[in-house]
């Protein structure tokens, strides 16, 4: 058994209940009714970002005009991402992750004590069980291998925290991928026993809803190669109108600014944006870090397959050479007069994501014409003329005479374009084993292998020196 703690989550699991709410920064009252926990429980949304991530996938280079720091270079050569604790820090997620799992326990622990109506109470509990299960997920998906039936009862997890911490000195495992995984889903299905949208008020996008929990329900499963209950939670999204759940490209990027645009891209009224979620960060500036350019561009649109305008080719250019698309519109938090803190709204799961993970599944139960319908409905809002394409024509783009295979590269590809900088290609380069290389600002190389064990982010120092056995190296 090992100590979970860092140093935040050391300050945030060690008190108990009734002190952590009396110093709760948004000054809470006591709590005494279940709409007291649900207000905990929205504080359980993650506002830390996992988008460091991204300078470790093929989607960057090293650009030698850009800032960069010690823990961006940690990030794209692979390494322990020691150096920094503060926003896109493999800590700062870790302790913030934890953080909000904090509160789902604390909701849990008295939310059958109490007073309020009862159907309120099952809903508060169903989503705060949703939201401990999503942040157990990217944790175990950031910092364990990825899910694989054969080795998943031996691969390293996480903690999985389901209990308010009232011990100074309590001592976790880190389990089993296999173990974090079962305990995901079962706190996941009984959360959406539970759901129901009635109780969430305005927008209701900055909540698990019940199309937001299908959603994460659908990438779950997607990940454990679950393909027929992924498909079940895509299909209780999609409904009988799919293409309402992809945005259109072409109008969100006609005669804005590049703000106007990003911040258009994660607007709550726009349908394809289940949930959205405030970050904390200063990734939204793409003058920092390993960042997509020129080159990264041209290998993705130049030269297509469909022969037409991709209307995601939106090259927003920094005098540094970094190029980016507008998808996050900075904001900033005052705490004085002059210092603060940067933010974004980030769309944690939208409608593509679903499509294309149900075009996935497709794939790999055979049905490659109902794939490309899925292909279709997303085309026909990013390619100038629909995209239209037919299987012949994608065998031979990829010189591959095997179906199947010339189908995943083809979703793989789409999949790059659709998720350039949200982080979702480094859990695509885990799950289909691909290799990487990364070359320096001093033409030195870096190589990730298929299934390298660097894929599972080495844990936090802190984690570390408080007794949780380290990733393999």
């Amino acid at each position: 058994m090992n100590r979970l703690f860092g140093i935040l989550l050391l300050t945030v699991l060690s008190i108990s209940c009734d002190s952590y709410l009396d110093e709760n920064p948004d000054d809470r009252k006591e709590l005494q009714t279940v709409k007291d926990v649900a207000k905990l429980v929205a504080n359980s949304y993650n506002e830390s970002t996992y988008l460091f991530i991204e300078w470790m996938t093929d989607n960057v280079s090293a650009i030698p005009d850009n800032t960069q720091r010690d823990h961006m270079t940690e990030a794209f050569q692979w390494v322990s991402m020691d150096s920094y604790e503060a926003q896109e820090s493999t800590t700062y997620f870790w302790e913030n992750t934890y953080y909000a799992i904090a509160h789902c326990n604390e909701a849990l622990a008295v939310i059958d004590k109490v007073s309020g109506d009862d159907d309120y109470r099952a809903v508060v509990r169903g989503e705060a069980l949703i939201s401990r299960a999503y942040n157990h997920f990217m944790l175990v998906n950031v910092f364990s291998k990825h899910y694989n039936e054969k080795t998943a009862e031996y691969d390293l997890g996480i903690p999985y925290v389901e209990v308010v911490e009232d011990e100074m000195f309590k001592n976790y495992s880190r389990g089993s991928v296999k173990d974090v995984y079962d305990k995901i889903e079962k706190d996941l299905i009984t959360g959406l026993s539970l759901l129901k949208d009635d109780y969430f008020t305005g927008s209701k996008k900055y909540h698990f809803t019940r199309n937001a929990a299908y959603a994460f329900a659908a990438r779950f499963y997607l990940f454990k190669k679950d393909y027929s209950n992924s498909l079940k939670y895509c299909n209780l999204v999609l409904g009988d109108d799919p293409a309402v759940y992809v945005r259109d490209l072409f109008k969100i990027y006609q005669g804005t600014t590049f703000d106007e645009m990003a911040a258009k891209n994660s607007d709550v009224k726009e349908k394809s944006n289940l949930i959205v979620l405030r970050k904390e960060s200063f990734y939204a500036r793409a003058n920092y870090g390993y960042r997509s350019d020129t080159k990264i561009f041209n290998e993705l649109f130049n030269n297509n397959i469909q022969g037409e305008l991709d209307v995601r080719d939106q090259r927003w250019s920094y005098s540094t050479g970094a190029i980016v698309v507008p998808k996050y519109h900075e904001l900033f938090r005052y705490t004085t007069s002059s210092t603060g803190f940067p933010y974004f709204i980030q769309s944690e799961l939208k409608g593509e994501e679903v499509l294309l993970n149900r075009m996935e599944c497709y794939i790999m139960q055979g049905e490659y014409e109902i794939a490309l319908n899925d292909y279709h409905t997303l085309a026909a809002k990013r390619y100038s003329e629909g995209g239209k394409l037919d299987l012949n024509k994608i065998k031979e783009h990829y010189s591959l005479s095997d179906i199947k295979n010339a189908m995943k590269r083809f979703l793989l590809n789409e999949r790059k374009k659709e998720f350039l900088d949200e982080g979702l290609r480094w859990f695509d380069i885990k799950r289909f084993e691909l290799s990487i290389t990364h070359k320096d600002i001093q033409g030195n190389t870096f190589q990730l292998i298929p299934n390298d064990i660097r894929t599972a982010v080495q844990i936090p120092q802190s984690a570390i020196v408080n007794g949780l056995i380290p990733n393999p190296r």
